[in-house]
C-alpha cells in the first residue's frame, strides 16, 4: 500500500496492478467520493461480483487487501463495513456534545450520563449549547469541523422543521466523524439516535385520562418546533380517536421555544382559558409546562385534579415541587445519556454503525390526576 499524491493506491511488486488491486482501488475511490460512507455495509461478495463484473475470488482478494489496511471491517455473521475512522489519521479521544440547554430541567442528568460513560472509556467531552437557535448550532458545528473530535452526540435544534445546517452534518460525515442524536433527530439526515417512545407515551397519557369516561373532553399543550412535541401530540390524538371521542383542535394549544416564557402571562390568560374551557383532562408537553399550567389554573380558581386532571412528561424535580405533585412519565435521563455515549464509542472504536434505540417511559401517577 503506497501513499501517492495524498491518496491510497495498492500496487503489485512490479508496479503493474492486477485485477484485485484495480478493484480495491476502485472501491477505495468510491469511499473517498462518498458513494460508500463511513459505517456503510457493503453488498455480499456474490452481489459485488455481479455488480462489478469480477469473479468472486477477485472480489474476496480486493476486500481482503482493504481489510488489512483498516479501510474495511469484517464482522463474522454480519458482513463487511466501511471503517467509520477511515478518513481520520488518528483518534483524539475528544467527543463533541451539542445540547439545546444544560443548566436546568433534565439536561444536567442527561449530560452527566454522557460524561460518566465517556470518562470511563478515556474520552473527554467538548460541550456546545444552542439554546435552540440554528445559528448557534451552525457556529458549534463549524468549530467541530475545524477542531479535532472523534465523534459527536447531538440534541437537535428545532427538529420538527427542515434544518439549514444539514450540509454541515454531511461535511462531518465525509470527514469520517460519526454522530448519535438524542431526544430527536433530523428526518432529512440518515442518523443513529437514542430517543424516548414519545408517541406511545402521548397515547398512554390520553388513555389514562379517558380511563373512566371516554366521552371526557381532553385538551393539550404541545411544543411545535421539536419532534417530541409532534410525536406526543400524535399519540394523544390517536388515543382520543381510538376511544371514539371527539378530537377538538380548539382545545390544543401549540407554542414554540420563543413563546414559552409568555405562554401563561396575563396577556395570554383569556386565550388559554378559552382554548381549555370545558376540558376535564390536559396533557402537557413536559413537566415545565404542567407546573406553569397548574399555577395558572389555581390562580384562576380552577382546582387540580378536582376540576381538571393534568399529566406531564419527564418526571423532573418540578413534578415534586409543584403545589400539586404532577402525574408524569419517567424520562430515563442519565441512562439515555449513557446509551448514546456507549453507541458513539463503539462507532468510533469498532467502525460499525449502531442501531437506533427507542426507550420506553413509565407513567408515574401522583396528585394531579384523581
Amino acid at each position: 500500500v503506497q501513499l501517492i499524491d495524498g491518496e491510497t493506491k495498492i500496487m503489485s511488486d512490479d508496479k503493474k496492478p492486477v485485477k484485485y488491486q484495480l478493484l480495491a482501488n476502485a472501491i477505495m475511490d468510491k469511499i473517498k467520493s462518498g458513494y460508500y460512507k463511513p459505517g456503510d455495509k457493503l453488498s455480499s461478495e456474490n452481489e459485488l461480483s455481479r455488480q462489478l463484473g469480477y469473479s468472486r475470488q477477485t472480489v474476496r482478494q480486493a476486500l481482503g487487501v482493504l481489510e488489512q489496511d483498516g479501510i474495511l471491517l469484517r464482522q463474522r455473521g454480519s458482513g463487511t463495513y466501511v471503517n467509520s475512522c477511515v478518513h481520520r489519521p488518528e483518534k483524539t479521544h475528544h467527543i463533541g456534545v451539542i445540547t439545546t440547554y444544560i443548566t436546568d430541567y433534565i439536561f444536567p442528568s442527561i449530560t452527566r450520563g454522557i460524561e460518566e460513560e465517556l470518562t470511563k472509556k478515556g474520552y473527554q467531552l467538548t460541550l456546545g449549547v444552542t439554546k435552540n437557535h440554528l445559528e448557534d448550532e451552525a457556529r458549534i458545528l463549524k468549530s467541530f469541523l475545524e477542531g479535532n473530535i472523534d465523534g459527536m452526540i447531538v440534541e437537535g435544534t428545532r427538529t420538527a422543521f427542515p434544518n439549514p445546517n444539514i450540509l454541515l452534518y454531511q461535511k462531518l460525515q465525509s470527514k469520517g466523524i460519526p454522530f448519535v442524536f438524542i431526544n430527536g433527530y433530523y428526518r432529512d439526515l440518515p442518523s443513529i439516535y437514542v430517543v424516548t417512545n414519545d408517541r406511545e407515551c402521548g397515547f398512554q397519557a390520553a388513555q389514562y385520562l379517558l380511563r373512566e369516561n371516554p366521552e371526557k373532553k381532553l385538551g393539550g399543550i404541545f411544543k411545535s418546533d421539536d419532534m417530541q412535541g409532534h410525536e406526543r401530540y400524535a399519540g394523544f390524538a390517536s388515543a382520543i380517536l381510538e376511544h371514539g371521542s371527539k378530537l377538538d383542535d380548539e382545545a390544543v394549544v401549540w407554542y414554540t421555544t420563543a413563546d414559552k416564557d409568555e405562554l401563561f402571562s396575563e396577556i395570554n390568560a383569556a386565550h388559554i382559558l378559552q382554548h381549555l374551557a370545558g376540558c376535564s383532562g390536559i396533557v402537557c408537553y413536559n413537566d415545565q409546562i404542567a407546573y406553569a399550567l397548574i399555577e395558572f389554573l389555581l390562580s384562576h380558581g380552577i382546582r387540580v385534579p378536582q376540576d381538571v386532571e393534568i399529566i406531564g412528561f419527564d418526571n423532573s424535580s418540578l413534578s415534586e415541587y409543584s403545589n400539586v405533585k404532577i402525574t408524569t412519565f419517567n424520562h430515563p435521563k442519565e441512562l439515555l445519556g449513557q446509551k448514546a455515549a456507549g453507541k458513539i464509542i463503539r462507532m468510533i472504536e469498532d467502525g460499525i454503525k449502531e442501531e437506533s434505540t427507542v426507550m420506553d417511559m413509565k407513567l408515574v401517577v401522583k396528585n394531579s390526576t384523581k
